[in-house]
């Protein structure tokens, strides 16, 4: 009787592990880019703790909050989506704050761009290399002056990984300004950063090697929160 009973529960329990359950797979993918409102170039961002896109499903009682990370190069991309209507808004950007909109995603592939206004621009970055040093040049333009114009620092990060950022970068002697620049931003002004190569020698120690280099500009200003680094696109140099 034991042993009949033991077969019956297996049986069932096989059975209710089989069973298809009747949900049905994303069947959007969602991409884009996030762009400069006024120079249509992508706002470059902070892979780690930086700028993520927050999207609420409609149709729940009680949605889950959804983040989609956006790439350090300003774009994004998510197949895994579900076609509905979401409310989609921005959490840790390193532009000026944006009114959450609903979009509807439909089956299939999806390209939405979002226009943006950075904090800081980093006008004519150029990034080279020249014997033992490396020297980075650059302008800066305040996103909206009347809101923030003031840059508090600037550096050129270098690391062995692209990600390169405030968060992710060798901790170098040389490459930055002054850790509290706290001056009104002037687009006339060209700010040089150098690295010397032969002083930092334990980082760049790797021949036949990419090393990779942004600059970055904090702004600082009040009734944002935390302002986020703005950053030039990634530039890769070999050793």
């Amino acid at each position: 009787m034991k042993k009949t009973a033991l077969l019956i529960a297996l049986a069932a329990l096989a059975f209710t592990s089989c069973k298809v359950d009747n949900y049905d797979a994303p069947d959007a993918q969602v991409f884009g880019r996030i762009l400069d409102s006024k120079t249509g170039e992508l706002v470059c961002n902070n892979i780690y703790q930086g700028s993520s896109i927050h999207v609420i499903e409609h149709g729940y009682e009680n949605p889950a909050n959804q983040y989609w990370y956006i790439q350090n190069t300003g774009e994004y991309r998510n197949n895994f989506v579900f076609s509905n209507t979401y409310t989609v808004s921005f959490e840790n950007g390193n532009f000026f704050p944006v009114a959450a909109k609903d979009y509807e995603f439909k089956k299939g592939e999806n390209n939405v761009d979002f226009q943006v206004t950075p904090y800081l621009r980093i006008l004519n970055p150029q990034i080279t290399k020249s014997g033992n040093t490396v020297t980075a040049t650059f302008s800066l333009e305040a996103g909206d002056p009347s809101k923030v114009n003031t840059v508090s620092e600037i550096q050129l990060f270098a690391y062995t990984d692209m990600h390169v950022s405030n968060t992710i970068h060798y901790n170098l002697t040389g490459g930055s300004d002054q850790a509290s620049l706290n001056e009104t931003v002037n687009t006339a002004k060209t700010y040089t950063l150098t690295i010397d190569v032969a002083e930092n020698g334990s980082s760049f120690k790797y021949t036949g090697k990419n090393y990779y280099f942004r600059i970055g500009a904090h702004a600082s200003g009040e009734g944002f929160g935390e302002i986020r680094w703005n950053f030039s696109p990634l530039v890769t140099i070999g050793f």
